[in-house]
């Protein structure tokens, strides 16, 4: 997943959802993302996945690429060795596999909560990375977040925050969230997505 931040001649942004699906969240940004003709990434959680199948088949119908971000996102435990990591990510994928109807999907994409570097788990994070590697799973993270997740109590700040965050990168892949809590995502949407039109932004979906 590493070209996606690959200097392009046409400037592209992909946008992407961590930490659900939720019902209170997820359906309106689908709802708005079928309305703008727009395909994005979402980065689930194992046990959403498990708690919401029909969000996940919807999502992948309509033709979102449905990512890997591990089944708890609890540190102390996805983090509690390499092995954990995998077995996290593999445990998610299955349930993937079985929302969608789809016994042979793999994501092959994995998005470390938190980061994939750094922190107080960054030894435990790069050997899963390697462990990732050897089963061709890679992992993605980003370079603009409308710090969605960080304390923005307002739509204002959350568009402010990716306006500030992609600065004029080329190639943007922005960080927000659908978790059932993150209403505030979906209202600021709408003048996320005009903004990148109006700076030349082709709104992309990752491919691996």
């Amino acid at each position: 997943a590493s070209d996606v931040y690959k200097r392009q001649e046409q400037r592209r942004v992909f946008l992407t959802f961590d930490d659900g699906p939720s019902q209170a969240v997820t359906p309106f940004i689908l709802d708005l993302l079928k309305q703008e003709n727009i395909k994005a990434s979402f980065f689930v959680l194992g046990d959403r996945v498990v708690a919401n199948p029909d969000l996940v088949k919807r999502a992948y119908e309509e033709g979102h690429f449905i990512a890997n971000h591990g089944k708890t996102h609890i540190y102390k435990e996805i983090y509690s060795s390499p092995e954990k990591v995998l077995e996290e990510y593999n445990n998610t994928n299955q349930a993937i596999r079985n929302a969608i109807g789809n016994p042979e999907y793999h994501s092959r994409v994995f998005r470390f909560p938190g980061g994939s570097k750094g922190g107080y788990y960054s030894e435990i994070k790069s050997q899963a990375l390697q462990l990732l590697n050897q089963d061709g799973i890679a992992s993605l993270d980003w370079n603009c977040l409308s710090k969605d997740a960080e304390g923005a109590k307002t739509k204002e700040q959350l568009i402010q925050n990716v306006i500030t965050t992609m600065g004029t990168k080329q190639s943007v892949v922005i960080l927000m969230h659908d978790a059932s809590n993150k209403i505030l995502t979906y209202e600021a949407l709408p003048e996320i997505i005009q903004y990148l039109r109006q700076n030349g932004y082709v709104l992309s979906l990752i491919h691996i």
